[in-house]
């Protein structure tokens, strides 16, 4: 067994690693910044970069890691899953059985998706009666499981795990990387009410729902921050690069552009003002992108309007692309919300929240016992229908 735990966080913009030793305490961060998605042909120089500067730094081979990874793409399936019992009986064997059962089910019915989280919504005995958690000496003549399931193509999945082979790493356990944040960075948070936390990423924005702490539903889409720097390049006719530096730059005041060291090679202030760009019509770009942004993660989902008024007191950004946001608060929807919070992250705190996943007992749901066997047709119909 290695002495290290090691954490990768595979972003569409940014590599990062993070490495613990056994007590899972930080001892190395670093990242690498990329400019194209997993296909790049070049993921295997970043990935090699990466890892060979960790080694160098703790003078030790890296061969399991855990990786976190996001995308639009990841599949949201609800199950709800139920068995009868002809007297009493002890739950918790049942309980192991019927999580084994859905992963079946899922694995069966959605064979081109691989299962990355399994979450439990409700532990529902005897029809009624709701438990927190599953109590060794309770017994019911019934047991409900109300589960939600993330999803992720085999085919993405495989060329991630291919990117890692050719680096000699094997991937012991893959999550997505915006929910494990939003669970830990909601355990730290002494937030009340009901929240979402808004993962800006580079090419995809998600929303995780959170209904007095507990995750309830998330909803993603093909927009983030580059997605800014798209909308300033075609309005005011700018290269990538330089649209890229001025959306990094918006949150500075406008009074400070004038201020800053002119013995820089390149000085975005002064070049500012060499192209007469107006900061009010930058401003305006910025804004009304973030609006589109937040009203279709939040707002346009079939969750939020099945849910009868529900209110959202809290919007928690995190994620790279919010600290775009971070000192403003002059955007049309966010002044929906009752409070904002911009969670700072860094390298450390992001792999933080991926190894402590890794260890909490959810993680452990969707692993497949050794001696697990396919059950029967019957069986299956018995389990599923059995009143």
């Amino acid at each position: 067994m290695s002495e290290f735990d090691a954490v990768i966080d595979l972003g569409s913009n940014n590599l990062r690693i993070g490495v613990f030793d056994r007590q899972s305490k930080s001892i190395y961060s670093s990242k690498v910044t990329i400019h194209e998605s997993l296909n790049n042909k070049d993921l295997y120089n970043h990935l090699n970069e990466l890892i060979r500067d960790a080694e160098r730094h703790l003078s030790t081979h890296l061969e399991n890691v855990k990786v976190l990874y996001d995308t639009s793409k990841f599949k949201f399936i609800e199950l709800s899953i139920k068995k009868s019992f002809d007297q009493p009986t002890s739950i918790k064997k049942q309980f192991e059985n019927l999580i084994e059962e859905a992963n079946f089910l899922i694995k069966e019915n959605h064979f081109e998706y691989k299962i990355i989280h399994l979450i439990i919504s409700n532990i529902i005995i005897d029809d009624n009666k709701k438990l927190k958690k599953i109590i060794d000496k309770v017994k019911s003549k019934s047991l409900t499981l109300e589960l939600k399931f993330i999803c992720l193509s085999k085919s993405i999945i495989n060329n991630i795990f291919s990117a890692f082979k050719k680096n000699s790493l094997n991937i012991s356990n893959i999550f997505c990387s915006s929910y494990v944040k939003a669970i830990f960075y909601n355990k730290k948070l002494k937030v009340k009410n009901n929240l979402v936390f808004l993962d800006i990423g580079f090419e995809r924005t998600t929303a995780w729902f959170f209904i007095d702490h507990k995750f309830v539903f998330f909803n993603s889409i093909n927009l983030g921050g580059n997605s800014i720097t798209k909308d300033i390049s075609n309005v005011l006719d700018l290269d990538m690069d330089y649209s890229e530096n001025l959306k990094k730059n918006f949150n500075i005041d406008e009074n400070d552009f004038s201020n800053k060291d002119q013995s820089k090679n390149f000085n975005l202030y002064s070049e500012i003002q060499k192209k007469n760009i107006s900061i009010d019509r930058l401003k305006n770009i910025i804004q009304a992108r973030v609006d589109e942004i937040i009203e279709l993660a939040v707002y346009k989902n079939n969750y939020f309007n099945d849910s009868n008024n529900l209110e959202i007191q809290n919007l928690i950004f995190i994620g790279s692309g919010s600290k775009l946001l971070s000192n403003t608060t002059n955007f049309g929807t966010i002044k929906l919300f009752e409070e904002l919070i911009f969670f700072k992250e860094n390298e450390s705190t992001i792999c933080d929240a991926g190894l402590a996943y890794d260890k909490s007992e959810e993680s452990q749901l969707v692993l497949s016992k050794k001696n697990s066997k396919r059950a029967g047709f019957f069986e299956r119909f018995f389990n599923l229908f059995s009143k």
